[in-house]
């Protein structure tokens, strides 16, 4: 009896610590989205944060219009992969754009944190 007791809390204690390993380790993928848009024009805002205006053309769930916060972590490269300047970006670009899904409920949607931006087309 005592032996299946120990048996059983050892195969539960196994179960939660797959499942916490799974989750610290998947838990910044699932909030990653991943979309292409049509670069519209660069906005810098008044306290110098620079933002880029697209248009969506896939994953589209309301408005197809978004801001994107670009600063000094998101990665901005040509279709090789290989850095480029957000200057090289222009209105009518094709893009694909890597970001947390979270966004601030300004109008456009506005997403804070933008991994990459991979020009795909000019």
């Amino acid at each position: 009896m005592n032996r299946k007791r120990l048996i059983i809390i050892g195969l539960v204690l196994a179960v939660i610590a797959i499942i916490a390993v799974l989750a610290i380790t998947q838990s910044p993928k699932w909030s990653r989205l991943s979309f292409e848009a049509i670069v519209q024009k660069t906005i810098t805002q008044p306290d110098g944060e620079v933002r880029l205006s697209v248009e969506r053309t896939t994953e589209i769930y309301s408005s197809p219009m978004n801001s994107l916060g670009i600063s000094e972590s998101t990665e901005i490269v040509d279709m090789d992969g290989n850095p480029i300047m957000l200057e090289e970006i222009r209105s009518g670009d094709i893009v694909k754009v890597i970001l947390k899904n979270a966004f601030n409920e300004e109008k456009p949607f506005y997403y804070p944190t933008v991994y990459e931006i991979q020009l795909i087309n000019n």
